[in-house]
């Protein structure tokens, strides 16, 4: 334990390298003595007053407080005041999308304890990554196509400098579950551009979470007049199910973490597992609704339902044949069965 820092200071939105910074900070210590927490308006506050508080026998803890470039400056002076005494008995992680290189909290911190994971933030660094991402999946695909799907995915255009750099975590961990799911589709076939115009999530795809309120409470007419909106703006029922299902384990999680903890902490974990916050604090909200069987049962279904699409069914053949409506009837009563 001697060998860490008493605070950290982690900074990037490459999600993959900010686990993997987590899990090897949370490697020194047991399950139990680490916690999650956003950093949320006052949050502050009662953090730094709690480690200010320990006796001298408490067990050491990691803290860990995402979302940090949210908070405002009262909360932002009371940790700079902490970093000047800090408890013995905690070793506090914070972390944080971006932060101007002139921020208070961003000039606080040198190595060791600024840790840096930056993502792509120009047009090249974006390309490079992204084919990078698809290259560790064993999957070919051409510029063109990657170009595509960051347009698709990112809703950027991938050469203009000013919007690359302002893609946030969030964004670049959608790209990555595309990629992965793509390549995986794919199989041996080269990726190509209209594999990518099928199967990339686009930013419109918002309209999947009022789908996922819908289903949550049991509306079927909202649900199945959201699913309708997106089919007339000519959104592919394999992208369309994609999406959903990535919502449906997402609500999982969040189902499994409230089973052991108050909503905050699953929140908090959530977050801390690369999840958007808005995202996060949406699914735990629609967790909190739902029952277990209902869970599994749409899991379940949403798997089959993706199969069946993908060339499963034995009414109609692989999606991108000549099918006419078949796909979308193959959607629609798979759906059905979820509300």
């Amino acid at each position: 334990m001697a060998a860490l820092e008493p605070v950290y200071l982690v900074l990037g939105t490459d999600i993959a390298k900010v686990a993997t910074v987590l899990q090897r900070l949370k490697a020194h210590f047991p399950d139990h003595a680490v916690e999650n927490h956003p950093a949320a308006k006052d949050s502050a506050r009662p953090l730094v007053e709690g480690f200010q508080t320990l006796g001298l026998l408490a067990e050491q803890r990691l803290v860990v407080v995402s979302g940090c470039q949210d908070w405002p400056a009262d909360d932002v002076s009371r940790v700079l005041g902490y970093l000047e005494d800090p408890s013995p008995d905690v070793v506090l992680l914070l972390v944080a999308d971006k932060l101007a290189s002139n921020s208070r909290l961003r000039k606080a911190f040198q190595k060791p304890r600024l840790i840096e994971c930056p993502g792509p933030d120009t047009p090249a660094t974006l390309r490079a990554w992204a084919e990078g991402v698809f290259a560790a999946t064993g999957a070919t695909g051409d510029r063109v196509a990657v170009k595509r799907l960051i347009e698709l995915c990112c809703g950027v255009d991938p050469n203009d400098a000013r919007a690359v750099k302002e893609l946030d975590g969030g964004d670049l961990a959608r790209l990555r579950t595309d990629i992965e799911r793509i390549a995986t589709y794919a199989a041996e076939d080269a990726v190509t551009v209209a594999m990518v115009e099928e199967l990339a999530t686009r930013v419109t795809d918002e309209k999947v979470w009022g789908i996922g309120e819908a289903w949550a409470r049991g509306d079927k007419a909202a649900f199945l007049d959201l699913v309708e909106q997106l089919l007339a703006q000519r959104e592919h029922p394999v992208r369309l199910c994609g999406a959903l299902g990535r919502h449906l384990r997402q609500v999982n999680d969040a189902h499994h973490l409230l089973q052991t903890m108050g909503p905050d902490r699953a929140l908090s974990e959530l977050v801390s597992s690369g999840v958007n916050q808005w995202a996060a604090k949406k699914v735990v909200q629609q967790a909190q609704r739902v029952k277990t069987a209902k869970v599994d049962a749409a899991l379940s279904r949403i798997a089959q339902l993706d199969a069946e699409l993908k060339g499963g069914s034995a009414l109609f053949g692989r999606v991108g044949e000549d099918t006419g409506a078949g796909d979308r009837i193959i959607l629609e009563r798979g759906l059905l069965e979820l509300v």
